[in-house]
């Protein structure tokens, strides 16, 4: 698809449109794949917020008085009134999302968010970022009943996924080569937890032997690779017990455990209760 385009009500100006009724509501939004070279200039702006995300190639933006070529993995941001020009620069294909959006919330989401002092936002080249959107477009493409309310929840999850994205950039940015290796392999981990993963596996992502990697492992969070995954599995699992209706057997499945038994003898040794206890103590 090279395109796909959402809008809440006409706007063939190119306006916008703001509420002062509505915590957060979406305007506009879509998706882009290398589109022509002038994707937008708005010299005046518009009335609501922009918020984008270059997910592929090099575009130039203009919001305000600042000027930038950016590369994928980056967020801008527009305010109300401010001017809006980007376009896509050079060969490689672009891919972004955008979508405008009002409401009387948005300055302190924003602010809380730390997204508002800059307009531009390095988050990294992120797949939940446009996960998200995707899911929002659906939203606002089918308008089901309280699909505005939907989007609005979708919207706040969007921001404050990029706010994490640019916090952990921060963070990866000042730790030294082993941190940021056993970064990596954390999140390998989180990613895979309920798949049978091997000290020898993680290890060698890292390209560490398995002895070395376990020392530093165990250097850095006090656990071997083995007890800080079953503590994760385990930490899963109350989740899932506290949440939803799963039995037992089910649950232990979807956090990496075939047997039901060692699973219950786990979860009695680390919690000092059973799973069916902690459920009925969650439930008090």
């Amino acid at each position: 698809m090279k395109h796909q385009y959402v809008y809440r009500i006409p706007d063939q100006l190119d306006k916008g449109h703001h509420s002062r009724e509505d915590y957060l509501l979406i305007n506009c939004l879509g998706y882009e794949y290398d589109e022509p070279a002038g994707l937008a200039n708005r010299e005046q702006g518009r009335v609501d917020f922009l918020l984008s995300y270059l997910h592929r190639g090099t575009m130039k933006v203009k919001i305000a008085n600042q000027e930038q070529i950016i590369s994928a993995g980056t967020v801008f941001i527009g305010k109300p009134y401010e001017r809006q020009y980007y376009a896509k620069i050079g060969e490689e294909p672009t891919e972004s999302y955008w979508l405008h959006f009002t409401g009387y919330g948005v300055t302190e989401l924003l602010i809380k968010a730390k997204l508002w002092g800059d307009s531009f936002f390095v988050t990294g080249i992120n797949d939940d970022i446009p996960r998200l959107f995707e899911r929002i477009i659906e939203e606002e493409a089918e308008r089901q009943i309280n699909f505005e309310h939907i989007s609005a929840s979708l919207l706040q999850e969007l921001i404050f996924t990029i706010s994490r994205n640019i916090s952990i950039k921060e963070q990866i940015k000042d730790m030294n080569p082993r941190e940021l290796d056993l970064h990596t392999s954390f999140n390998l981990l989180h990613k895979n937890y309920a798949k049978k993963l091997t000290v020898t596996e993680l290890a060698a992502h890292i390209g560490l032997s398995t002895s070395r990697y376990t020392s530093v492992f165990k250097q850095y969070t006090g656990l071997s690779p083995q007890q800080y995954l079953i503590q994760y599995r385990l930490q899963k699992a109350k989740e899932l017990i506290n949440n939803t209706q799963l039995n037992i057997r089910q649950i232990a499945a979807l956090v990496g455990f075939d047997d039901q038994m060692y699973f219950s003898r786990l979860f009695k040794k680390y919690e000092h209760m059973s799973p069916i206890e902690f459920r009925k103590k969650s439930q008090l």
